[in-house]
């Protein structure tokens, strides 16, 4: 389990396509907080690098107590997009290593899945996009296919800039993976979702150096859960 400035919450459970969600996050500390929800999916078959977690969605809570704790809140359906961008490879703390939307497009999971991914214009100044429409293809995987306008990863790196493919639910970046030239790229849209307390901005790469115990939530018979972030600086069943 990895954290990121703060402990972690794992969601867990088989989610359907189109279904709402939320997450309600009461402050019981005496601090703003800022939270980040983020996902990871299974290894990315076909990349020659793990998938990166990006903070696909940021709120924050003004400061609590235990009896009148602030609120954040997240909602969010079920729906996916193929998505293609840059992540620099050096950051600051005030511009961190983020994913930058070039191009997205809708994709189901059991239809209108498959697509191909191309790399318009001249390194670095162009931009990665999908040329066509999705076709049906694998029920249950969301495929990507790069051609040969991809830039190598040798290139890529002589611009300290990688270029990168990935999913989005609900119109914001959750996964990508660096790009290479003439990969089939496949998903298993099976996310698991993670909240954490600390300083973030949309697309941040989630970093993964701190490991920690994981809480766990289970969406079982309900879309709707709420847990409490205490002055502990802990999430906890509410």
């Amino acid at each position: 389990m990895t954290i990121w400035m703060g402990d972690t919450i794992k969601f867990a459970g088989k989610a359907a396509a189109g279904q709402p969600y939320t997450l309600t996050i009461l402050n019981e500390n005496a601090k703003f907080q800022q939270f980040a929800l983020f996902q990871t999916i299974p290894k990315v078959i076909g990349a020659s690098f793990d998938p990166i977690s990006l903070a696909w969605m940021v709120g924050g809570a003004a400061a609590g107590s235990p009896n009148n704790p602030s609120q954040s809140q997240f909602q969010w359906t079920i729906d996916y997009a193929a998505t293609a961008g840059y992540i620099q490879d050096l950051g600051t703390t005030t511009n961190p290593r983020s994913f930058q939307t070039a191009s997205q497009v809708g994709v189901m999971i059991d239809n209108a899945n498959t697509l191909g991914v191309t790399y318009q214009g001249n390194f670095p100044y162009g931009a990665p996009g999908f040329p066509k429409a999705p076709t049906d293809g694998t029920k249950g995987l969301i495929v990507v296919q790069s051609d040969n306008t991809i830039p190598t990863v040798l290139v890529q790196a002589s611009q300290k800039v990688s270029v990168n493919v990935g999913l989005a639910m609900s119109n914001r970046s959750a996964i990508a993976v660096q790009l290479e030239p003439n990969l089939v790229y496949q998903f298993t849209p099976k996310p698991r979702y993670y909240v954490l307390a600390g300083s973030f901005v949309q697309g941040q790469v989630i970093d993964t150096a701190v490991s920690t115990a994981a809480y766990e939530i289970v969406y079982q018979g309900v879309t709707d859960i709420s847990v409490r972030f205490t002055q502990n600086n802990q999430f906890v069943a509410a």
